[in-house]
């Protein structure tokens, strides 16, 4: 398994810490980071760090490092955006849904009966 070295967790450190954007936060006590994971790799905070930049800044780390390169290929491959042209028969999410609510009411017109009355019938 692969473990991050704790020269590139400075890095990230760093890097976190660069591209906050609130001055102040309760989620991660103004680190930019939550916590560390199984493979030493850095958590961010979701709630002040933008994660964009941090991301494009780490891809640019990596880029430079050989032996990050082929843990974090996965960064440099661009996904396959389908368009609509491509594939004219794939159904659009919404043609698919009922035009019906999942749950309905169950209400039923009818005397109110309101305490602990005993039901006559």
């Amino acid at each position: 398994m692969f473990i991050l070295d704790e020269i590139h967790l400075d890095v990230a450190k760093a890097i976190a810490e660069k591209n906050r954007k609130k001055k102040s936060c309760d989620h991660c006590y103004d680190r930019g980071w939550i916590g560390v994971s199984e493979q030493n790799l850095l958590v961010l905070c979701p709630k002040c760090v933008d994660r964009e930049k941090a991301i494009e800044e780490w891809k640019e780390y990596v880029s430079e490092h050989k032996e990050l390169k082929e843990h974090f290929s996965e960064l440099f491959e661009e996904k396959k955006v389908e368009s609509e042209q491509e594939n004219p028969l794939k159904q659009k999410e919404f043609e698919r849904t009922k035009n019906h609510p999942a749950n309905p009411h169950n209400f039923v017109p009818g005397q109110r009966r309101s305490g602990h009355q005993k039901k006559i019938g």
